[in-house]
């Protein structure tokens, strides 16, 4: 059993470890399973709350048998027919004795010294011992009452090289002055000497040993006492006196207790407990087997031991062990929601998840709690710098989480804004009702805003100062203020088209009324029943006039209608520039299908035949052949004809110019976008980039379709004079010769009279 690793297997049990644990076994190999032993003797979840006491000695002076009796051990010990090692490398196993005594004692049994076995091989004995004291609180030197005042035989050498290993680690850690008990338990105790004088024999020995070594620079004056507090206890012949062995034994175990110093000497014995805060290493239960190995590490491969860095390695390495541990209770709460939301990413939908906060603020407080349970016993330095890195990986998540649950709560929001306000507009439109758009967009804003509120609230994580939802919500209230500017432009945009239908509709019927005037000056088919006769070269004059009262009253309706909207100027400046260029090629499209071939032909005709059929008083022409059918067809004809150049061009009478286009539709004003220009027909003299003149902007009838006109109006003109003249002519050629003869026999009597 000594020869070997106890509880060799993958899953040992309680009773694998009945005789303890080989730490270290004869090889200096150290024993990985030691984790697996505190865990299993339920010390690893115990903190601080643990003490580790080592003893030295020669081989076979009973140190197995003090421990097995003192704490209820299994340690193997010496035949009683046999003068052998049994105790090889490093043993340790837990007290079992738990009556009086403190919690969770873990006690190291070392290899004996002065063994035949190793011979003069001190390598062992001196990396034990360093071993021993970086991680023991007590350490017990178990010796007999004869040896005592005996340099070998009082273990004097293994107690030399311990003072000396002291002061290596006190160099390497001067802050935390590494401070152990020196125990010594003298045994076969006769009584004869008292107690008292072998401790002051000790004492001497010790302070002689402590002298006699070499010590680094500043600390030649240094006393035995600066590092080391002595204890001693007596204990009777076991096998002479085993009643009162046992009596002794279990006085001795009761002293193994929390204690404290007395006032006084610091070197003074004390009665109380042994264990003093001050032998305390601070190294947590659960990380004591990696801080074990790596002590050992740097022991067995001769390199300076710096406990210090030992200390800092154990805590990095814990900390890792124990992040990952409650990362992954942390993982049970948030993988979820965090699949959720990938999920959504990946269907392109946003997901809000419900309970975020909730769920984020457990389990984050959680996973921090049980990492600072753990981890606040190491190292306080690396402590701190691991608990950021935690919170760092913990809020990096929730953050993600957070913001793209925002995410979605602001699009979702805006949807649903935006969906509301249109379905709302809808029924306004189809119930026929006047509805008031910017009262739609305020409750709908509103409710959008609570929305928001509500969902960001609930994601408040405690302890996070990136949950304070205020930048996302005024960046929410922004683009529904944006949202609501496009759908008020898209509304203005619905309210300039039906304005500019009832604009046509207008012009249509006035522009039309206008041009059905032409040669109403003698009371033609156009002309008005009552009222003054309207001349025709004010033609332009009465269209521009009309017009422009028609696009004003156009322009109030689109004004008051915009403000109910709440657009700001210049959204209805925008909007008016808008319906005053429409409106004017609405203006040029109903002229262009007034003057179309057949139309303005229709007209031209209409206009000769009123001048033509028609005399002064408006009363039809009978032609007879003494009329001067020539003279007035010619007339007529000349008059008709004037009116081919003034429609060629819009122009006004007083000036014989166009009207001043430019300046009526103005200036474009600023904040006009691409998009509201893409539907604009360009106006000459107005847009400058089109390269067209106002001049032709107002030329209605260009000088080729003149001249077909008046070449195609003579033909018809002429058609008509040809039917005058064959009306006049026939009406006298059809009296049949018999007519004249019988009117004069019918009125002979008249003519005789």
């Amino acid at each position: 059993m000594n020869g070997h690793f106890a509880s060799i297997g993958d899953e040992p049990g309680v009773q694998s470890y009945e005789h303890g644990v080989q730490v270290i076994d004869d090889q200096k190999e150290f024993n990985t399973q030691l984790v697996d032993y505190i865990r299993k003797v339920n010390v690893a979840e115990s903190g601080f709350n643990y003490h580790l006491i080592s003893v030295f000695g020669s081989q076979s002076t009973g140190k197995s048998t003090l421990l097995n009796n003192l704490f209820g051990t299994a340690f193997s010990v010496m035949s009683e027919t046999e003068r052998r090692q049994t105790t090889k490398g490093i043993w340790l196993s837990k007290n079992k004795k738990d009556t009086n005594t403190a919690e969770n004692i873990l006690v190291m049994d070392v290899e004996g010294t002065d063994g035949r076995e190793r011979g003069e091989d001190q390598d062992f004995e001196r990396k034990s011992a360093l071993f021993a004291l970086a991680t023991s609180e007590v350490l017990i030197v178990n010796i007999w009452e004869t040896q005592v005042g005996l340099y070998n035989g009082a273990n004097m050498g293994l107690l030399k090289t311990v003072f000396e290993v002291n002061l290596q680690l006190f160099l390497k850690d001067k802050q935390s002055n590494i401070r152990s008990l020196l125990f010594f338990v003298i045994r076969d105790h006769l009584g004869v000497t008292p107690l008292a004088a072998l401790r002051n024999t000790l004492v001497q020995d010790l302070s002689k040993i402590w002298t006699s070594i070499s010590k680094p620079p500043g600390l030649e004056n240094s006393r035995i006492e600066d590092y080391f507090d002595f204890g001693f206890a007596a204990l009777p012949h076991k096998i002479l006196q085993p009643d009162k062995f046992t009596t002794e034994v279990q006085k001795l175990g009761t002293r193994f207790t929390a204690g404290h110093r007395t006032q006084g000497d610091a070197s003074q014995e004390f009665e109380g407990g042994l264990f003093l805060p001050e032998y305390h290493r601070r190294i947590p239960a659960d990380g004591f087997s990696v801080y074990a190995e790596g002590v050992w590490d740097q022991i067995v491969n001769n390199k300076d031991l710096d406990l210090p860095t030992q200390q800092e390695l154990l805590a990095q390495f814990r900390c890792d062990e124990i992040s990952r541990e409650v990362l992954v209770a942390f993982d049970e709460g948030i993988l979820p929601l965090e699949e959720h939301q990938a999920e959504a990413a990946r269907n392109g939908q946003p997901a809000v998840l419900p309970d975020l906060g909730l769920t984020g603020s457990k389990a984050r407080s959680k996973c921090l709690q049980a990492f600072e349970v753990q981890a606040s016993r190491y190292h306080k330095g690396v402590y701190s710098r691991k608990r950021v890195d935690l919170e760092s990986k913990i809020d990096g998540r929730l953050k993600t989480l957070y913001f793209a649950h925002l995410t979605a709560a602001h699009k979702t929001g805006i949807t649903n804004f935006s969906n509301a306000v249109t379905a709302a507009v809808k029924t306004g439109q189809k119930s026929g009702a006047t509805y008031e758009f910017a009262e739609i967009v305020a409750e709908e804003k509103e409710a959008c805003l609570k929305y928001f509120k509500k969902e960001a609230k609930s994601l408040g994580i405690e302890g996070v100062a990136w949950t304070n939802f205020k930048p996302q919500y005024l960046l929410f209230e922004k683009e529904l203020d944006d949202v609501s500017g496009k759908l008020r432009k898209e509304e203005m945009r619905r309210l300039a088209t039906r304005v500019e239908r009832w604009v046509k509709s207008r012009l249509g019927e006035a522009i039309g009324l206008e041009f059905n005037k032409l040669g109403s000056g003698r009371a033609g088919s156009g002309a008005p029943e009552e009222g003054d006769k309207p001349t025709e070269k004010d033609l332009w004059d009465r269209i521009w006039t009309v017009f422009t009262e028609v696009v004003a009253e156009a322009q109030g309706r689109f004004t008051d209608r915009a403000k109910s909207f709440e657009a700001n100027q210049e959204e209805v400046d925008i909007g008016l520039w808008r319906l005053r260029r429409k409106s004017w090629v609405a203006l040029r499209e109903k002229i262009e299908e007034e003057v179309m071939e057949g139309n303005i032909l229709l007209k031209l005709r209409e206009n000769f035949e009123d001048k033509f059929r028609y005399d002064e008083a408006g009363v039809p022409r009978i032609w007879s052949p003494a009329d001067d059918i020539e003279g007035i067809y010619t007339k007529a004809r000349e008059s008709t004809l004037t009116l081919i150049p003034l429609l060629s061009r819009f122009r006004l009478a007083d000036t014989y110019a166009p009207p001043d286009l430019p300046s009526w539709i103005g200036l474009q004003p600023k904040g006009v976008e691409a998009s509201d220009e893409e539907d604009l027909a360009p106006i000459g003299g107005v847009d400058e980039e089109d390269g067209k003149s106002l001049e032709e902007e107002m030329t209605v009838l260009s000088e080729s379709k003149r001249q077909d006109l008046v070449v195609r109006f003579k033909k018809t003109a002429d058609g008509v004079y040809v039917e005058a003249k064959r009306s006049a002519i026939g009406g006298v050629a059809q009296v049949p010769l018999y007519f004249y003869a019988l009117l004069v026999a019918l009125g002979w009597n008249e003519i005789i009279a």
